[in-house]
């Protein structure tokens, strides 16, 4: 479960400490906007957050909603002729404290009608497998990006 709720990733560049946050501004909405918006107004930002010196924690703008984009938290290493930049996406709070829920009732379910009638069990299954198959898509999104 811990590849779900948390992925590490570590970036190499040649670019500047100066250049990479540039880069980064750019893609960024330092504003205190919402997170999410069914109308974006600037489309040449991706993300909303926050950036301080070579330090950043930044949110996908979401079209609609999507409870299930990770958090990105970013560190900027400067070594000798290269920097490392390292990102560690997690899920919301809100989010794991859901899926331990759903996986809590199932467990309940499961001992409960250990000798009944199985739909129940196949729908919650289902919810639960499609809410593990969002959280991979988006995780393998926010990386690609």
């Amino acid at each position: 479960m811990n590849l779900l709720l948390f992925r590490k990733i570590t970036i190499v560049s040649s670019l500047t400490e100066t250049e990479l946050v540039s880069r980064l501004s750019e893609i960024v909405d330092l504003k205190k906007s919402s997170r999410f918006s069914f109308n974006y107004e600037d489309p040449t930002k991706l993300y909303v957050g926050q950036i301080e010196s070579s330090r950043f924690k930044i949110y996908r703008i979401v079209k609609g909603t999507n409870s299930f984009r990770p958090i990105i938290q970013g560190n900027i290493i400067d070594n000798l002729s290269t920097r490392v930049i390292e990102l560690k996406m997690r899920l919301h709070f809100i989010v794991v404290l859901f899926l331990l829920w759903l996986s809590g009732f199932i467990i309940y379910c499961i001992i409960k009608n250990s000798d009944s009638d199985y739909s129940e069990l196949i729908f919650i299954g289902l919810v639960l497998g499609m809410t593990i198959f969002s959280l991979i898509r988006s995780a393998t999104n926010q990386q690609k990006t």
